[in-house]
């Protein structure tokens, strides 16, 4: 599987924004970006635009003060409040973002949805879903090549959860944690105070623990780790907050 990724790389390569990490890629930006249109377009009819001008309203503001940071112009950027009891926020490629109102009932204030939006944005930026995507043809062809090479159900096998375990899945927990960072430091160069996201995380999660199976079989890292690396990232954070020309803060109440 290195080697298939090496030669891979060799072709679609490309380094992310902020970390300086290469990534495998071998879907064009163009095409993520139409594919991020499109699913909006199905989002919008799915689900109801909230009516809560506070939240809406909140949601804007934080919208054009991590545009600003993001450094993206080329990006159609829009922002909607979805009625809704589901706790999640995405950001679709292109710059679509879209939050529940069921994630938003549970932040204080601001700098939290600042947060939450700046991590989603991330991984826009980042390319994640395009590089994820690259990855798994490039396991898909990994498969074909065991599947040949080897003829047998169980080497088919073995390597579906091998690749699985000790690829894919690592693969989407570092893509998170990826974005966990990129996130503290967007937040901070927008001037919200980057304190505030471990301490939603903390609350929004309740304390709750994961074993180490959970964690292994997880496309998330746990609860623990994401909140042990964000305090750790916080000071990388503070800087960037202190050098930020507008200084928000929390920004508004939320309750």
């Amino acid at each position: 599987m290195l080697v298939f990724a090496q030669s891979f790389c060799f072709f679609g390569c490309r380094t992310v924004p902020m970390t300086e990490r290469s990534q495998l890629m071998l879907s064009s930006e163009e095409s993520e970006n139409a594919q991020g249109v499109s699913a909006y377009g199905e989002y919008k009819a799915k689900y109801k635009v909230s009516s809560n001008a506070e939240y809406t309203a909140a949601l804007q503001r934080c919208g054009e003060a991590i545009k600003k940071v993001a450094e993206r112009d080329d990006f159609n950027w829009e922002f909607v409040l979805f009625d809704s009891p589901i706790e999640n926020a995405f950001c679709l490629p292109g710059g679509k973002v879209a939050f529940y109102s069921g994630i938003v009932d549970k932040m204080n204030n601001e700098a939290e949805m600042a947060f939450v939006m700046s991590h989603e944005v991330a991984h826009a930026i980042a390319r994640h879903g395009g590089e994820s995507v690259s990855w798994e043809q490039l396991r898909t062809l990994g498969g074909l090549l065991v599947s040949i090479g080897f003829g047998s159900d169980a080497a088919n096998t073995i390597y579906s959860a091998g690749t699985q375990l000790g690829v894919t899945l690592p693969f989407s927990r570092s893509n998170e944690a990826e974005a966990d960072y990129m996130g503290l430091l967007l937040m901070a160069k927008a001037g919200y105070n980057p304190d505030a996201a471990p301490a939603f995380w903390k609350r929004f999660t309740s304390g709750q623990s994961s074993s180490a199976v959970e964690g292994l079989l997880s496309t998330h890292p746990t609860d623990e780790s994401r909140i042990k690396a964000m305090e750790d990232n916080l000071p990388a954070a503070r800087e960037e907050y202190i050098k930020a020309p507008n200084k928000r803060g929390y920004g508004e109440k939320l309750r």
